[in-house]
Parts: C-alpha cells; structure tokens; sequence
C-alpha cells in the first residue's frame, strides 16, 4: 500500500494537511478552542448542547486523542452555544478554564484549573460575586499566575449590557470584585458576541463589539496597571456596520508584540460579508496594517468567525465561509497583518456537510486546527511546505503505511540529483536521530526505533523543501 503526500497549493504557498481525527464521538462539537499546552500537545476545550456538558482533551503527540475529561460537576449544567462558549489559557503547566452555568439570568461565571497540563482538574470557583445584574459571555487570559475574566455585565434591570473585568492574584483561587471596561466607550457593548482578553507584561487589553445605536464595529479598551482601572481606548474598526440585531460574532486578538495588537473580525461592507485583521500600533495609537483576509471577488458568503494566533512571528488565521456547503479557510503569514495576502486564502476542507467554527494554534513549524464537522468535532494539522512552486515539486510516493521497520520514500526523480538534506520530525516538532540510504529515486529510512504514531520528513531539494507525513506501526 502506499500513499501520495497530501498537499494544498496556493499560489506561492503550499501546505500539507493530515487526515482529520476525530476528537471525541458522541460528545458534542458546540464552540472547539484549542491551545497548545507546554508539553507540546494540544488540549482542545468545547461543550455539548444536549448534555450540557463541557470537556477537555489532549491530542496524545501521535494519532488519537485522550479520553475526555468533563470539567463540570455532574448535575451542573453550563451555558452552551454554537457561537460562544467557555475559553481557556495556559501557562506552564497550567491550563485555566473559564465558563458559564446554565441559565440566562440565574447561571454564574466559573473557572477550573490543572495544575498538570491537562491531566486532572479542580474543583470550580466563582468568579462574579458581586454582580448587580448577571453575567455573560466569560474570556480568559493568564500572565505569572494572575488571572483575568472579562464578562459582559448587566445593570440591575438587566439592561445596558456592559463587559467588566475580574481579577486574581491568587492563581484563580478567588477573585476581586469586578470592574468596568467597555463603558469607557459610552455606549453599549452588543449583547451576545463574545469579547477577547489579552494581557502582557504592561497592559490588560479587552476587545468587544460595540453597540452605539446599532453600529456595531470591534473596539477596545485598555489597562495600564494590570487591570485595576481601564483608562485608554481604541478602535479595531471603523467600518460602520449598522444592523439592528446582534450578530453573534466577535472579535480574536494575540499580542505581536509588547506594543503591537493583532485582531480579526468579522463586519460587512455594502451588504457584503468581509473578515478583516487590524494591525493596531499602541506606541504610534494607529493602525499598521489593514487587510482583508480573503481577495475581493472570491467566494466571500457567509464569511465569520475568525480566529487566530501567533507564535515567534508567524500567524494564522482561520474562518468559515461558503464553500461545497460551509468549510472552513485559512490563511497564513511570518510578517504581521500585512503578510496575509488576500489570495493566498485557502479552503482547509472542501467537503461535503458543514464545517464550522475553527479555531487555531500556532505550533512548532506547524498549526493546529480544530473545527465542527456537522456533529462531530475534528482536529488537523497543517504545515506550509516552505519555498515550493506547484511547477518545481516533484510528486513522492511513501510506502508501506503504515511503517513497521524500514520506510520507502521514492519520487519521479533521481533523488541524488536534487536532495540537500533529509529530516524527521515527530508530531511535537521535534527533530528525530534517523538512518537512512539513498539510492537513485528511492530514499530508505530506518525507523524500527520510532514509538507507534503519525511523523513528518522534510527532502531538502535545491529548489526548496517538500515535506509529508506517514505512519509508524
């Protein structure tokens, strides 16, 4: 049996996909947020509508996820929807959870902790004790152990839909009476779209979607004493969209650096679906960049929910949009906003059903990806294939698969002829000692030493790398 590398090409980009898995049947895919923990793995956090449950689960560094771990109390039910839903931010080895019980006006705000990178939870603690209406919509972030929950907040009426701030110096064991952020900007906050938190070492930063008198465009406000008081204010986007009802989507934003602010989000321009990110300047208070996520004239209906992140420079970004069905979208860069080039978007999926509601990690030379798939939730890995032209790759063919000893790797060219170096990397990203011969076209690879699971190979060719995957049994 053998395989042909899976590869995606998009004008100068070209990325590599491994074959989706499935996370955890049965248990339900409503909102997936996945980060990757310090050991290098995934942990991906989402609930299910009809128990209303929410779990947690690590990818096991091969080909499987561990059994899921169920994070709320049995009987406690949590708040559970499609567009919005708990969050969670790791430091260390610790992953911080925060998330809503059920009910509109009677449930609370709450978070878990693991102290073990995943492996076991706490007992809930809750973080609104002294609302004067109730709370909505929690995010999280962490930074040396002090952790911050921004929710949206009500007025005794359950009117004026505003987003506070609780903070806890304890590593989330309790929490200071919450204060106000979004009213900075005098209007309301839009009363269903989920906000985003950012912390660094010298600002606490919340982005939301505003309301003021039904323009509903991303703002943000901003800390400069570790979420005391919120002083500064700024504005994602300026593109005026009035719709009278809200529209369930807000904003994702990562720090690029100490003083430069990433954000996506979705708006609509001329009745016309539009995914941004804003590369905002705090030392300058400006905007660096502006781009449109996906090219003018392609596929851009029902365009929404972005997500994304970055690490060491380089970004991803992930969406929905209209493709066999709904799929979900990509797009990359290693030089801030102004990399995403609008035409090198791509369909991460193009299948049939629906796929929705993505969200991404930046890993070690490769993005982690989770999403909805109809009802069930599925994770991937992509991996751009550096300094590869469709019209210079040569096609590769791995055999057999899976791999018990000695994997065959031949190609439709002398391999002597262009190979410059020949890597294996584990699913971590961790560059593995390896033997291995070449002769003409065929390169073979001792791996008899190799654990169970999915690897990576890099050929270094004179005209640039091509990489693919195969599987040890």
């Amino acid at each position: 049996m053998c395989a042909v590398c899976s590869v995606i090409f998009v004008d100068a980009q070209s990325f590599s996909s491994t074959s989706p898995i499935s996370v955890a049947p049965g248990l339900g895919s409503y909102h997936p947020q996945i980060e990757v923990l310090n050991d290098g793995k995934a942990g991906v956090l989402w609930t299910d509508f009809s128990d209303k449950n929410i779990y947690f689960a690590k990818h096991d560094g091969s080909n499987v996820f561990e059994t899921p771990i169920q994070l709320n109390p049995a009987g406690f039910d949590i708040q559970s929807y499609t567009w919005s839903g708990p969050d969670l931010s790791t430091e260390g080895d610790k992953v911080y959870v925060v998330f809503r019980s059920d009910g509109y006006e009677t449930g609370h705000i709450y978070v878990v902790k693991s102290n073990d990178n995943g492996a076991t939870f706490g007992d809930t603690v809750r973080v609104d004790q002294n609302l004067v209406g109730f709370g909505q919509y929690p995010d999280i972030a962490v930074l040396n152990d002090t952790v911050w929950v921004t929710f949206m907040d009500h007025d005794a009426g359950g009117l004026d839909p505003q987003y506070v701030v609780a903070r806890s110096a304890d590593g989330g064991q309790t929490f200071d009476t919450e204060v106000s952020a979004s009213s900075l900007w005098g209007a309301e906050a839009c009363d269903c779209c989920q906000p985003e938190i950012i912390v660094n070492d010298n600002k606490v930063i919340v982005l939301f979607r505003n309301n003021d008198s039904n323009t509903r465009d991303i703002k943000a406000v901003v800390s400069n004493d570790r979420g005391a008081t919120f002083t500064d204010m700024f504005s994602v986007d300026d593109h005026n969209w009035v719709i009278n009802s809200c529209p369930s989507t807000g904003p994702d934003a990562r720090f690029l650096s100490d003083d430069i602010v990433v954000a996506a989000y979705k708006t609509s321009i001329s009745s016309m679906a539009e995914i941004y990110v804003n590369q905002y300047n705090l030392q300058s208070g400006s905007s660096d960049a502006l781009v449109q996520l996906m090219a003018t004239g392609a596929a851009n209906q029902q365009l929404n929910f972005p997500q994304l992140d970055t690490k060491n420079g380089v970004m991803g970004v992930v969406w929905e949009g209209s493709g066999q069905s709904l799929d979900v979208f990509m797009n990359t860069s290693s030089s801030g906003a102004s990399g995403l080039n609008p035409d090198n978007a791509f369909n991460l999926t193009e299948a049939g059903g629906v796929q929705s509601k993505p969200d991404i990690a930046v890993g070690d030379g490769f993005f982690h990806v989770v999403y909805a798939d109809n009802s069930d939730l599925v994770y991937v890995q992509v991996t751009p294939l550096l300094s590869v032209e469709k019209e210079n790759a040569f096609e590769i063919e791995i055999y057999p698969i899976p791999a018990k000893n000695m994997l065959k790797i031949t190609s439709d060219l002398d391999v002597n002829e262009v190979l410059d170096g020949f890597e294996v990397f584990n699913m971590m990203g961790q560059k593995l000692d390896l033997d291995y011969e070449v002769k003409g076209p065929e390169i073979t690879v001792d791996i008899e030493k190799l654990a169970q699971g999915n690897y990576q190979f890099v050929l270094k060719t004179k005209n640039g790398m091509v990489k693919g995957k195969f599987i040890k049994e």
